[in-house]
């Protein structure tokens, strides 16, 4: 749960904008939903629908959008803050409610720095975290206990890496990074090729790395596989959810969106501002355009052009298998009806037989 801190709502809006109605001095001691609402907490509604129940709320403020003709006075019910976009401005707020950073900076006794290490400023390591020689860690940078940091691996300013994270030898971290327990970082790409004569896989040598660039956000348990030769890169600005599987030499763009259990095979390229929803499963060798969105549970055979919306095994126009879906849901009728049509048929072309039977002369 986030702290309970002390601060303004005139400090709140000069840190994430947005425009005061009501007090700005009214203290705000903590951030919640419209549920489980204590005094001093600050909510945030995205409809007028819920107005009525956020001002009945023992809430000290209402983050709201824009338009909320209610609150536009400085006489308002319950003091506001209107934004353009209130989700974003109540996320803004959360980060500022939120605390992730130990109480005190520092390498712990039990943890492993190796040779040739560079930290940077008010770096924190936690128990039993390991650290590879030749490592440089930039300014705020947090390692959580247990977590494992290969050799000459780079990670940027105020990132953070979580509890039994594994960030193998060679990768580059950019700023703001965040990698949660359990993700597997730079681990060997699945590359093999078959000798003939005696039918074994001969492994390939996975010599690239991986490199994520700023603000990325990689999920529990998720992995990415470190290039054969060159880099898998991850684009500025991307989130990955758990459990995401991203094969060897892909290139992820900035600002995508991959969630749980998604699959991208070897060599995948996502351009800027992709969706991939969950459990959607992409073939390698292939290109998905800038902005393209597919559904959950799609698998992407072929390139997809920029901005297309995508879903279904394979995947088609979004529209076109919402269409197959809905129609697929009259099979049983539509059987029912070809075998009560067939019947028909069956009866039709009998007595049509029966009446293209010659009729037997009469006797004289």
């Amino acid at each position: 749960m986030p702290g309970r801190f002390r601060v303004t709502l005139r400090d709140i809006a000069e840190q994430v904008g947005g425009e005061i109605y009501g007090n700005p001095d009214t203290y705000i001691t903590g951030v919640a939903g419209l549920t489980n609402i204590r005094e001093g907490d600050i909510i945030f509604i995205e409809s007028e629908k819920l107005l009525n129940l956020a001002l009945k709320s023992p809430a000290a403020a209402v983050i709201a959008p824009k338009h909320t003709r209610a609150l536009r006075s400085a006489d308002a019910p319950k003091p506001a803050l209107l934004a353009e976009n209130p989700r974003l401005t109540f996320a803004k707020v959360v980060e500022t409610f939120a605390v992730q950073r130990p109480a005190a900076a520092g390498v712990h006794p039990t943890a492993v720095v190796g040779e040739d290490v560079t930290l940077g400023r008010n770096v924190t390591i936690g128990a039993y975290a390991y650290i590879g020689r030749g490592c440089r860690l930039g300014d705020n940078v947090i390692v959580h206990p247990h977590a494992f940091i290969g050799d000459n691996v780079t990670i940027g300013d105020d990132s953070l890496i979580f509890p039994f994270a594994c960030i193998h030898h060679e990768v580059v971290i950019g700023k703001r990074v965040i990698v949660h327990s359990g993700a597997v970082i730079g681990s060997d790409g699945f590359g093999y090729v078959q000798d003939a004569a005696t039918r074994r896989h001969h492994k390939i040598p996975q010599i690239g790395t991986v490199i994520l660039e700023d603000d990325v956000e990689v999920g529990a348990n998720t992995t990415i596989d470190r290039a054969t030769l060159d880099a898998t890169i991850i684009g500025e600005g991307t989130k990955i959810d758990n459990l995401v599987q991203i094969g060897h030499n892909c290139r992820i763009g900035k600002h995508c969106i991959i969630v749980a259990q998604v699959g991208l095979c070897g060599s995948t390229v996502l351009e800027d501002y992709v969706m991939l929803m969950g459990q959607v499963g992409v073939q390698g060798h292939i290109t998905v355009g800038e902005g393209v969105w597919v559904g959950g549970r799609g698998v992407v055979l072929s390139d997809v052009p920029a901005g297309a919306k995508v879903s279904g095994f394979p995947a088609i126009p979004h529209a076109e298998n919402m269409r197959v879906l809905a129609a697929s849901r009259k099979l049983p009728d539509l059987l029912r009806t070809v075998r009560h049509l067939s019947k028909q048929v069956e009866e039709l072309t009998r007595s049509v037989e029966m009446l293209q039977q010659p009729k037997p002369e009469s006797q004289a």
